[in-house]
Order: structure tokens, then sequence, then C-alpha cells
């Protein structure tokens, strides 16, 4: 139903913070499993009335680990530390894509389990904290005292508002704003920042010797989260990748993507934008993102069509727009 969205995953959970819960079987979480190069995938999840998990890697070098965004839930932080245990290798950087809570929270933990790590990010989580995380916690204090929220997305809830409550720790070591090539433990890596995309500044990787950009939820299934997004800036960015000499794009949220995929799902994006900048009927907006990436959304139809529906109407009513001017 177009203009539906629970109570629950409007409250600023962030990175999905307006994702509606329809209910669908959630795939098995992917504990860590080797990609080549010297890279271990931690696949993320999406279970019903559960907030995400974004997908994390981890990359070693000469000098130690590199792990790539964190996670939301225990479980998660527990499945790379099972893929660090795995390669019998400590980490020595965090490296974080932006933000969301389902791509930072599991930072003070492991700081906390190896003294000295550092973390890698741009500053765009200060904004956050006092913007839209703030927002959302105040939504989901309300929320939870009147009893909104469903018993068995409280846990969530609670989690994230305790990750909120410390936000301070989630802000990075050492500050990327400007797109940079650099040396972390010992392996060259490319940090590329895209301003005003997903967030008011991205960071995404670009491992020339892999040619494999590891792009966070510039590229996320079974829809783009444009929740905090400028839409027009996530499209350059994307074009950026695309020029970037890729031949694989490892995802915030979803399968890894030969280039021959990213290109299909950049392709669906654009026309998603289109159509919901134009003035056309928004249910050919979605539909036509249904059909655009159909590939990956498989029998989560109910669920990718509920999203799409909340997402047009968001670029539409131009709610994002202040988004773009950050």
């Amino acid at each position: 139903m177009r203009g539906w969205l629970p109570a629950l995953l409007a409250l600023g959970l962030a990175g999905c913070a307006a994702k509606p819960a329809v209910e669908t079987v959630p795939p098995p979480r992917t504990y860590a499993h080797g990609i080549g190069g010297a890279t271990f995938l931690i696949g993320g999840t999406f279970a019903p009335g559960r907030s995400p998990d974004g997908n994390s890697l981890i990359l070693y070098g000469p000098e130690g680990a590199i792990v790539i965004d964190t996670g939301r839930h225990a479980e998660h932080l527990i499945a790379i530390r099972q893929g660090l245990s795995g390669i019998g290798m400590s980490p020595v950087a965090i490296v974080n894509t932006h933000w969301h809570l389902d791509h930072v929270s599991g930072n003070p933990a492991l700081k906390a389990a190896f003294p000295g790590l550092k973390v890698y990010g741009t500053s765009a989580i200060d904004g956050a904290l006092t913007g839209f995380l703030a927002k959302s916690a105040e939504s989901s204090h309300k929320a939870l005292a009147e009893g909104a929220i469903p018993a068995s997305a409280v846990p969530d809830v609670e989690g994230d508002l305790a990750t909120i409550g410390h936000g301070t720790e989630l802000r990075p070591d050492i500050v990327v704003d400007e797109s940079r090539d650099t040396t972390i433990a010992g392996r060259p890596l490319s940090l590329r920042v895209a301003r005003n995309a997903v967030t008011a500044r991205d960071l995404w990787i670009y491992d020339a010797a892999e040619k494999r950009a590891i792009v966070g939820d510039l590229v996320t299934v079974p829809v783009p989260f444009l929740d905090t997004a400028c839409p027009e800036g996530w499209l350059k960015a994307l074009d950026a990748v695309a020029a970037s000499g890729a031949e694989e794009v490892v995802p915030g949220h979803g399968p890894i993507m030969p280039i021959a995929d990213f290109t299909i799902w950049h392709r669906a994006f654009g026309d998603f934008i289109a159509c919901a900048r134009g003035a056309g009927a928004l249910e050919g907006c979605s539909a036509g993102w249904l059909a655009g990436a159909a590939k990956w959304i498989g029998d989560d139809t109910a669920r990718a069509r509920a999203m799409a529906d909340y997402y047009d109407e968001l670029v539409r009513s131009g709610k994002l727009d202040g988004y773009c001017k950050a």
C-alpha cells in the first residue's frame, strides 16, 4: 500500500531508517570466506523484523588485517572475529565506508579488543550525530515509551540507542575527506571519497591489484537505500566506480557483482531516479526497479516493492534535496 510505513522502521535505524518490514525468508548468513587477493567477505543479513547488517570485508597485508565496515549485531561481529581467527591475523585498521549504524556499530568492540587499531572514515559522522542520528534517537525513545515497537524489534532499537549514546566512539581516528592513494597494513589501496551521495561523504575503496571496488551502500539490494541520500550525487559516484577500471564490485548489501552486473544495477538506479524525478505515475517507477533489478530480488518481491514505493515517494517529494546541499 503506497504511503504505508511501519512505525518501527521509520525510527532512524540508520542505514535503513525507513525500510518497510515486509515479512520474507532471510538469507543464510555468509561467514568469512575468501574471494581472492587475500580478501574475505562476511555477508550481511536483513532478516524479517530486524535491522540489517551490511557486508564486511577483511583484507590482509604484510603488517596485519584491515576490516572494512563492522556491522550492527553481535552475531555479525562474531563472524568478523571468526574470519580474523581463520587467517590468524590481528586487525590494525578499520575502514568505514559511511556512518550508517549497520556499518559502524562494531567499531568500539573491535577497538577494545585490539588496542592500537585505527579507524579510517570521513567526517560526515559529525553532522549525523547532531542531525539524523539525534533525531532518530528522539523518535525511538518516544516510540519505546508509547509501546509502539514490536517486542521482537525492541532489542535492535535499544541496541541502536546505546550505539548512538556513545556516538563519539564512532568518529574516525584518521579522517579521509578527500580521495587519496595510501598504504594500510602494508597493502596499497585507493580511498575514493564521494560527496553528497549515500551520505554527505562516502568512502569507497579501489583495490587496483585485484581490480576490485568495495563501494559500501553505493550499491545495495533489494533496493537502493536512499534515506540520507542525494540521488544526483549518488549517480555521479556510480559513474566514478564505472570509470575506475574495476572488474568486480562488492556492494554494501547483497552479492558480489562482476562489472557486467554492476552495469545493470547502475542503469536500473539511474532509470529509477529519473522516473521518480519525473511526472509519471510512481507505480511505474517501482515496477521499473523490480524489472531492472530482478536478478537480485528473486522471491523478495513484496518487500522490494514496498521499499521502492517508499523511496520513489521520498525522491518525488523533494525531501532528499537538502542532502544535495550539505
